[in-house]
């Protein structure tokens, strides 16, 4: 008589384990670029509705609905810095379907300055596309009568402590430029933290404050074109198309004024690869449309198509750079 032998408890654990997940990868879904998408998709802003983000994750949200043949469902999900709806994209399905419409407060800003959240920005994202890139300009009160950054500095010191540089809050990236700048010029300046950019630059504009720091969608055509501010240098490596002749802070001595925005699309770990390069592909197509990039550019924004892998590499860079200035300036996330 032949007896089967059943193997042991811990082995037979093992066979068992082995079989459900050939079982479940079996059943998983298999997704390609050709097939996906198959239903709509959800771009998740973590902003107010009538904001820089969510008035650019509505226009690409059209186009790329047309070019996907998919409706594209903008949400808002704002609240506690943008962290609530960067969680809720992180706890998402990793189907493809949902996805955040942000940039680097979400993933590289709140992150670095120490505040309590239940993402790991690494980690619990897939970059999928970036696909714009901004710079702001250091801006003045016009009535201050200063038209040079030099001008400004010789302002500063004979006053000291008397030179406002607004911030849109504590551990803002303006919050971060005035001490970049305070320390770079050997000045000294106070921070007006506001509840947002609208106030801070309201408050320049009247002469609250003297000096702040907003992008060119921000500040052009509301404040720099009537009058109200002077730009006195762009934060960014080169000049800039819109101001040909406003020198950067690195041509005018001070290094490390580098201080973009940028917007872009990430969707939870373990998404189809699929589904990246499905979006990825269109996405670029989108951003080097004659008509789309004119719009972009009159927003101030250049247009970027790097791959998932090098969006990836730029993300988690900042993140590092930004925890390297938190520490150096001593900026951290403080309660409300």
């Amino acid at each position: 008589m032949t007896f089967l032998r059943l193997p042991s408890r811990p082995a037979a654990r093992a066979t068992l384990a082995l079989l459900g997940c050939l079982a479940a990868l079996s059943l998983a879904p298999r997704v390609s670029a050709q097939d996906y998408p198959t239903k709509p998709i959800r771009f998740v802003v973590a902003s107010a509705a009538g904001g820089v983000v969510d008035i650019r994750a509505r226009r690409f949200g059209v186009r790329l609905a047309e070019l996907l043949k998919q409706p594209i469902l903008v949400e808002n999900r704002p609240g506690a810095s943008t962290t609530i709806g960067a969680e809720f994209v992180a706890r998402s399905a990793p189907d493809g379907y949902t996805a955040l419409f942000g940039g680097n407060t979400e993933v590289v800003t709140v992150p670095a300055l120490g505040m309590p959240i239940r993402y790991d920005p690494v980690k619990d994202f897939i970059p999928v596309a970036q696909f714009t890139l901004g710079y702001p300009v250091l801006v003045v009160h016009a009535g201050l009568g200063i038209r040079t950054l030099p001008a400004l500095i010789e302002w500063a010191r004979a006053r000291p402590g008397q030179l406002l540089c607004g911030t849109s809050g504590h551990g803002s990236g303006q919050h971060f430029v005035c001490e970049l700048l305070a320390r770079s010029a050997k000045i000294q300046l106070r921070t007006v933290p506001y509840k947002g950019t609208g106030p801070m630059l309201m408050d320049t504009a009247a002469g609250q404050v003297h000096i702040a720091i907003g992008f060119l969608a921000e500040v052009d055509k509301q404040y720099i074109v009537p009058g109200k501010v002077i730009p006195l240098g762009v934060l960014a490596p080169r000049r800039i198309a819109r101001f040909p002749d406003l020198p950067t802070m690195q041509e005018q001595g001070h290094a490390g004024f580098d201080m973009m925005s940028w917007t872009g699309l990430f969707v939870p770990a373990g998404t189809p690869r699929a589904a990246v390069t499905r979006l990825n592909a269109e996405i670029t197509r989108v951003v080097r449309e004659p008509e789309f990039a004119a719009w972009l550019a009159d927003t101030g924004s250049e247009v970027v198509t790097p791959t998932p892998e090098q969006f990836r590499d730029f993300t988690r860079g900042e993140l590092e750079r930004w925890k390297r200035m938190s520490d150096e300036f001593g900026i951290k996330w403080e309660p409300q």
